[in-house]
């Protein structure tokens, strides 16, 4: 349980990060800087940053203007840190595949951040995440050829969809994403959190139909299930394959 609690707190702190660049991204602001209250524009002391704690202890309020803080900051943070720790309680030994992964959730939840709010995936954060993942694969993971593959299948399926619907739901940076997904999850993971995400937004966009809060040929967000689908992946998605192949066919 030591890792799973060190991861957690890892996770609690990057948890701040994920929210930090996913509204500089949205604000379209330089990621140099130290923390401030987007209100006062006050910039924060250390003890104001303590994750989950702060918020708590602040009453969820900024500590100069006393203007409410959304309950999202603690929520993100917990939310990573749950992941996080999850992480090294399934890979408790230090690895350069540990870290990667570590970097690869935290990617995914600023995506998640950013798609979610205004159906963005930044460039800024997205294309070093390719090019960071490109160089741990040459150095680090035997599999390069099947991860760059499967990430080129996923974006390129990606691509042809934006072309036969002259882009309506999907954009550049489905694409985009599709790599990055492919190039950390690798061959079958990477195709599974495809298929998981598509049966996922399919229900959802059902759902929101019948309950009326969507009509048909509205767009929503992708980005997130295809966030929520490569961490079922990443984290299940070998019992999942194994379940899968041992289900009789009929």
């Amino acid at each position: 349980m030591i890792p799973a609690f060190f991861g957690f707190l890892i996770g609690t702190i990057l948890g701040s990060l994920v929210k930090a660049l996913a509204d500089r991204s949205l604000r379209e602001e330089t990621f140099s800087g130290r923390s401030y209250c987007p209100k006062c524009k006050k910039s924060l002391v250390w003890f104001d940053l303590i994750p989950i704690l702060s918020y708590f202890v602040l009453g969820g309020k900024c500590r100069y203007c006393k203007s409410r803080i959304g309950i999202e900051y603690p929520l993100v943070e917990i939310g990573m840190g749950i992941l996080t720790g999850l992480l090294f309680f399934l890979n408790p030994i230090i690895s350069p595949s540990l870290i990667f992964h570590v970097f690869f959730i935290t990617i995914l939840g600023i995506i998640f951040l950013t798609d979610l709010k205004e159906m963005l995936i930044p460039d800024s954060i997205i294309l070093p995440s390719i090019g960071i993942s490109l160089i741990y694969l040459m150095i680090f993971d035997n599999y390069f050829l099947d991860s760059l593959l499967t990430g080129l299948v996923i974006a390129g399926f990606f691509l042809i969809l934006i072309i036969i619907t002259r882009g309506k739901g999907m954009g550049g940076g489905d694409v985009k994403l599709g790599m990055f997904l492919g190039l950390g999850l690798g061959f079958p993971n990477g195709i599974l959190a495809l298929m998981l995400s598509f049966f996922s937004g399919a229900i959802f966009a059902v759902a929101l139909i019948i309950l009326k809060k969507k009509k048909f040929g509205q767009v929503i967000p992708f980005g997130p299930f295809l966030v929520l689908a490569s961490l079922i992946s990443l984290f299940w998605g070998t019992n999942i394959l194994n379940w899968y192949l041992r289900f009789p066919n009929f």
